[in-house]
């Protein structure tokens, strides 16, 4: 049986500064954090790498890369085929999110793409195929304010918080 790292408060510490800026080095989280040495944060996001308990990482904005539709999808499967469907469908880049979820959908997921026509050939073409799909039900998300805790160029082409047009 394997041991189980456990995240303490030092950990969760790294965590936040990371998650706020990932490309900040121990030696910047030590001189945040002040009691801390750079080799002892160092070692701790080692750790944490290597336990998969982080992932250090770019988050693309699909907005600013030309995926300017997303759909939110609830998938209902068949009986026994969750795990298999899941399987194939985080296997498309289109796919930002997949979850199993309660309820009458087993899964969850999140589809980013260029356009309507590349939505309805996805939905069509790939999401129809899948053995074991029962059903689909979508929501076109009409604006993207935040992905993974980022803001993103949305925002700035939004609307002020009197609701009159930016820019």
């Amino acid at each position: 049986m394997t041991q189980r790292y456990l995240v303490d408060d030092l950990d969760r510490e790294i965590i936040r500064y990371l998650s706020e800026d990932g490309r900040l080095s121990a030696a910047e989280i030590a001189g945040r954090i002040g009691s801390v040495s750079e080799r002892t944060i160092r070692n701790r996001i080692a750790g944490l790498l290597q336990e998969k308990m982080i992932v250090i990482g770019a988050i693309p904005d699909p907005v600013a890369l030309g995926r300017d539709v997303q759909v939110e999808l609830l998938i209902e499967v068949e009986p026994g085929k969750q795990e298999a469907v899941a399987i194939l469908l985080a296997e498309y880049d289109e796919i930002g999110y997949l979850a199993a979820t309660s309820g009458t959908a087993n899964l969850s997921a999140s589809l980013f793409v260029a356009n309507h026509a590349a939505l309805l050939e996805f939905i069509d073409q790939e999401l129809g195929k899948l053995p074991g799909v029962k059903r689909v039900t979508s929501s076109v998300v009409l604006r993207l304010y935040k992905v993974f805790g980022t803001r993103t160029t949305a925002i700035s082409r939004g609307t002020d918080l009197g609701g009159k047009k930016k820019g």
